[in-house]
C-alpha cells in the first residue's frame, strides 16, 4: 500500500458512498484506476466490507455498558456461540488478565441491563461479570489507515524526527 491507497482508504472511511469521479478528483487519478485500487484493497482483504452507521440512541439502545467475563472449565473459542441469542452483545474479545472476556453490550435502559446480565450469568462457563456502564463516549473514530502507515511512524503524524522543518 502506498500514500495514494491510505487517502483513498481514509476518503472511504469518510464516506463510502463517495463516486470514484469524486475520489479520482480529490486522489488525482482516473476513476478507472480509483476503481482498480478499491477492487484490489477488497481482493487484499484490507476492506472487509461496506457498510452502515446507526445511531443507536435513535433506535432505543441508550445504554452503552462493558461487560467483563470471568469464565471457568470454558475455552474461549468454545463459549462466543453461547452469545449469539444476544443481538444486545455488540462486540465480545477475548482478553488477557483476570477476566476471559470483555463484552459491549447496549440496552434500553438499566432495567434491560439487568435482565441481560442475569441471562450471561446463567451461561455455562460464566463465573462472574463486572460491568462498566458507559457515562459518555469521547472518541469513536474507528481504525485510522494512516496510523499504521510507517511513513508516519505509525502516529499518523509525518517522519519529522520531531522537528517541525523535519531538521
Amino acid at each position: 500500500m502506498d500514500d495514494i491507497d491510505l487517502k483513498l482508504l481514509a476518503s472511504l472511511k469518510e464516506d463510502a458512498k463517495r463516486k470514484y469521479s469524486d475520489l479520482a478528483d480529490l486522489l488525482n487519478l482516473s476513476a478507472p484506476s480509483v476503481h482498480a485500487r478499491v477492487k484490489k484493497l477488497e481482493q487484499l482483504g484490507v476492506i472487509e466490507s461496506y457498510t452502515i452507521n446507526l445511531n443507536p440512541k435513535m433506535l432505543g439502545a441508550k445504554l452503552t455498558a462493558f461487560v467483563r467475563v470471568t469464565t471457568e472449565g470454558v475455552s474461549c473459542t468454545d463459549i462466543p456461540a453461547s452469545f449469539e441469542p444476544y443481538p444486545e452483545v455488540e462486540e465480545l474479545h477475548s482478553v488477557a488478565g483476570e477476566e476471559s472476556l470483555l463484552l459491549k453490550v447496549r440496552t434500553r435502559d438499566t432495567e434491560s441491563l439487568d435482565v441481560l446480565l442475569d441471562q450471561i450469568r446463567k451461561i455455562p462457563g460464566v463465573r462472574k461479570t463486572v460491568t462498566s456502564i458507559v457515562l459518555g463516549t469521547r472518541i469513536d473514530r474507528g481504525t485510522d489507515p494512516t496510523a499504521f502507515n510507517p511513513s508516519t511512524n505509525g502516529n499518523g503524524h509525518g517522519n519529522n524526527n520531531g522537528h517541525a522543518n523535519g531538521n
